[in-house]
């Protein structure tokens, strides 16, 4: 029992050079080494190596032991399980009212997937051993919070490569990589850091290694919008840090007062339903949902940037001339007002036309295709939603003005 009692700047210069030493391997992986050693030498024999060899040296290091008491630490792992469940089962059903679901691309075959087993098993497994050690060795009350933020940063930043900062020209590509991927990734990596700092490797790895297992070895994968993934992956990891901290803080019996516990219960509780109601209005959970205006042919009614409110309930095949709808042409959704109603052989259609537009739309309009109708206009409320998607990869000529 010795060791706990080792100099605070022991600990601290051991985490300073484990971090170095973490930070060397992210460098490695950015280098072209794996170019010259050999690509599945690398990857399959060298860093699982390597990764081992840390969890070994931490594991042989002195170290203080985590936050949660010996009797709550089975509980704190089942509840990790869980909140990773809970992640996976969110994602599935997004997919499910989103773009439903695509092929996996990673390796299915036994081969292949023991060889990704290795190589995420190992790499998560330094990774949380790592975490868990820094966040437990270094948490003092003052700076704790300052260091979850700072660790989860850290782990952050080193998900990503060198070249995709290298690829961040401008503001406009900052906001993009971290609305897509920075900010989504950053809340998983925060409730990782917390579970270490109560329960040590153990539930990190846990929690984290579900999400990767699914992520890896499913043979389908949710194919989310990025704005579906950005919401589920931020609110998901939230809901589950401020759930676990309020179950931890009852077990351990540091809420003292009943008043207390309650406020707490009812705030999260609140918190959860009122932000899982605005995933699922996003989504198009409910009847009627939202939808950014990309460009200027609804003008003046309707402008770039505007958000229009769409009811999805409506009787497509009796809309009137006027009505304003939202349609599906391709992979383009167009909001623009009914100005005629046809029969043909094919059934009821729909001519419209942009009111900024000098032309009606060439194509006739089917039942099948219409979205809802717009029910409201909200001005200028999706500016950013534009300003983050302005390199979207579907061209404006194909929208019709």
């Amino acid at each position: 029992m010795a060791h706990r009692f080792l100099p605070v700047k022991a600990f601290k210069g051991r985490c300073f050079l484990l971090l170095v030493g973490y930070f060397c391997l992210y460098l490695m992986d950015n280098l072209p080494i794996a170019s010259f050693i050999g690509y599945n030498s690398y990857t399959y024999y060298i860093k699982p190596a390597i990764w081992i060899l840390l969890v070994v040296l931490i594991w042989e290091s002195p170290r203080i032991r985590s936050a949660a008491k010996l009797k709550l630490m089975d509980g704190i792992v089942l509840w990790a399980f869980c909140f990773a469940v809970i992640h996976i089962l969110v994602s599935i059903g997004a997919g499910l009212i989103d773009d439903g679901f695509g092929k996996s691309p990673y390796d299915h075959s036994l081969k292949g997937m023991l060889k990704n087993l290795l190589f995420v098993g190992t790499t998560l497994a330094g990774r949380e051993t790592l975490r868990a050690y820094i966040v437990n060795s270094m948490a003092g009350q003052r700076v704790k919070y300052l260091l979850f933020l700072l660790l989860s940063l850290f782990f952050t930043f080193c998900n990503y490569t060198l070249l995709s900062y290298a690829r961040l020209k401008n503001i406009r590509d900052i906001v993009v990589f971290c609305a897509e991927f920075f900010v989504p990734d950053f809340p998983e990596n925060l409730m990782a850091t917390y579970l270490a700092y109560l329960g040590g490797s153990v539930p990190a790895i846990t929690y984290t290694g579900i999400l990767q297992a699914f992520h890896w070895f499913s043979p389908v994968l949710p194919n989310l919008k990025w704005i579906v993934a950005a919401f589920v992956g931020i609110l998901c990891p939230i809901f589950s840090l401020l759930l676990m901290q309020n179950i931890y803080l009852k077990e351990s019996r540091i809420y003292k007062r009943k008043e207390k516990d309650e406020g707490g219960i009812v705030s999260w509780m609140i918190t959860c339903l009122v932000s899982i109601c605005i995933i699922w209005f996003s989504v198009g959970v409910f009847p009627v949902y939202p939808s950014v205006i990309a460009t200027g042919s609804m003008e003046p009614l309707i402008n770039s940037g505007d958000v229009v409110l769409i009811n999805k309930s409506i009787d497509r095949e009796n809309m009137k001339i006027g009505d304003i709808i939202q349609f599906r042409r391709d992979e383009i959704l167009i909001s623009h007002r009914i100005v005629e109603i046809i029969n043909d052989d094919m059934g009821k259609g729909y001519i419209t036309k942009g009111d900024n537009n000098s032309g009606r739309d060439v194509n006739i309009v089917r039942a099948d295709k219409i979205k809802g109708e717009i029910i409201k206009v909200i001005p200028k409320a999706g500016w950013l939603t534009l300003l983050i998607k302005g390199q979207s990869d579907t061209a404006l000529y194909e929208v019709e003005f």
